[in-house]
């Protein structure tokens, strides 16, 4: 009585027992629980059951369960229909508060000492060691003269000088050290935190254009890894993966291999450099050929990569799938993308005074018509009022509809435009500070006579302007813009090259 298959007899599991298996013109009629019909059926059952059993082990097997679903599927409802919105104060009130008290001339951080003009400068969160461009391809570092420096210093009262010191009197304590020369100008400049790399990208001329990737606190001054893409006249952009970015604020992920990520826009080819826990850096191409030239890159999350065009097309690609699409259309080349306050909301800033925000889930215009069968304008940014303004004369009327009608048909929406000064400068630079809810941009010093214009993210409006310098080498562009945060004591402000050297406009 162990259950093994006796042919003509069927085991029952629960009464532990054989029994005989009635024919079918046997059972006729008596309903017989060991009928063959009623075994069928029987044994129909168990393989649904095993089946379902079974594909239901795999898919938790399989499956990646979210540590708090309820709370994010709710948190995320409530964002698209409109609960638990940001409040009035949060986002008319507080970034214009934040900023109103700067003060408007700016602090003097670090002076090139004849050393050329700033073009691009990043700063270490940790040690604040800054890393510049100065000049057209010479790359210098300055190191800073922090407190930690003061248990050395035997005199009591050294100590409290060197606590009393500003920052200017801080990074003039070091001299500028050179630590690597390109062959062309300098078209891109990343410091990366996590692994302290420095990727710097040239724009190329009679030399081929290179990415030149180092570690210049372990490896020492002028060594560096370089690469020559293949094929390639010019580099205008790189970004590497922001540390706020990073895999490890998403629990549902698989973590990566790789410590740092660096994009590139080789000419018209996205190119990915990534490097392993081991110091080497491997690159890939993700997209061989867009058509434009690549002129500006942002990360939108870990896995998302928007490319802004010379064509004003803006690209998505995904690094998990591979795949890519063109999402946006600009109306001008674009020359900077910045990501604004979450994952799905883009900021763009292009030539002929263009600097707008998009969703890139409502990239269309709406196609409501009115009664008479025109397609209403009314709500959108490229309506009858806009083409006034960019060709105000009677006799430019065919033009103005011509236009109006391909910004429907091609141009994307903006959600929000803002106040910029831009006609043909690809160089400018604008930066976001999402928790402030700011965005700074500078502007074309030879059209305006502002020389950064902060926003208000959430409504477009200006908040405040800084007039350029009266003084000094006049004239040079602020191609960098950064916000910087102090990590001793919390606070927050904007790092600029000014004149010729850098600058910070703080509290």
């Amino acid at each position: 009585m162990n259950g093994q298959h006796i042919p003509g007899f069927y085991y029952d599991e629960e009464k532990k027992k054989y029994f005989k298996i009635q024919s079918q013109s046997a059972a006729r009629g008596l309903n017989l629980k060991y009928s063959t019909s009623n075994l069928v059926k029987e044994r129909r059952k168990e393989n649904v059951q095993r089946a379902a059993t079974a594909k239901k082990a795999r898919t938790q097997k399989e499956r990646v369960v979210r540590r708090h679903a309820h709370s994010f599927v709710q948190n995320d409802l409530d964002r698209e229909i409109g609960f638990k919105r940001r409040s009035v104060y949060l986002q008319n009130i507080w970034p214009e508060a934040c900023i109103s008290g700067v003060n408007p001339s700016p602090d003097l951080i670090a002076s090139s000492d004849d050393q050329g003009v700033i073009r691009y400068f990043d700063r270490d969160p940790t040690s604040k060691t800054i890393y510049a461009v100065c000049g057209e391809n010479r790359i210098k570092r300055r190191h800073y003269l922090g407190n930690d420096q003061a248990a050395n210093l035997a005199n009591p009262q050294s100590r409290k000088k060197l606590r009393a010191l500003d920052t200017k009197s801080r990074y003039g304590y070091y001299p500028w050290d050179e630590i690597g020369r390109t062959t062309s100008t300098v078209s891109s400049f990343q410091y990366m935190p996590n692994s302290g790399a420095l990727a710097v990208t040239t724009i190329g001329s009679d030399r081929p254009p290179i990415v030149q990737l180092s570690d210049p606190e372990r490896d020492g001054p002028h060594i560096s890894q370089q690469f020559t893409p293949k094929a390639c006249a010019a580099i205008f952009c790189s970004a590497a993966r922001p540390p706020s970015l990073e895999t490890s604020h998403h629990p549902n992920s698989v973590a990566a291999s790789q410590t740092e990520h660096l994009a590139v826009g080789a000419q018209q080819s996205l190119l990915l450099f990534t490097r392993s826990p081991s110091g080497s850096w491997d690159s890939s191409i993700l997209l061989p050929d867009l058509h434009a030239d690549i002129l500006a890159l942002s990360w939108l999350s870990p896995s998302t990569l928007a490319a802004g065009c010379r064509n004003g097309k803006i690209h998505l690609h995904d690094l998990r799938s591979g795949g890519s699409s063109h999402i946006l259309t600009h109306p001008y080349p674009v020359s900077s993308l910045s990501r604004a306050d979450g994952s799905t909301r883009l900021l763009c800033a292009g030539l002929q005074d263009t600097l707008f925000l998009y969703d890139i889930r409502m990239p269309r215009l709406s196609s409501h018509r009115s009664r008479d069968g025109k397609v209403n304008t009314r709500d959108h940014h490229y309506n009858d009022a806009y083409f006034k303004t960019l060709y105000p004369g009677s006799h430019d009327h065919k033009r103005r509809k011509l236009m109006n009608k391909k910004a429907f048909a091609k141009w994307s929406q903006p959600v929000l435009s803002f106040a910029h000064t831009n006609l043909d400068d690809l160089d400018l630079g604008v930066v976001v500070n999402e928790r402030l809810g700011l965005v700074a941009a500078s502007q074309d010093l030879a059209n305006s006579s502002k020389a950064i214009r902060v926003s208000n993210m959430w409504t477009g409006k200006t908040v405040r302007e800084f007039d350029p310098p009266k003084s000094g080498k006049g004239g040079q562009k602020i191609r960098d813009l950064k916000w910087m945060y102090d990590e001793e004591d919390g606070g927050v402000s904007l790092w600029s090259t000014w004149d010729g050297d850098i600058a910070s406009f703080s509290w």
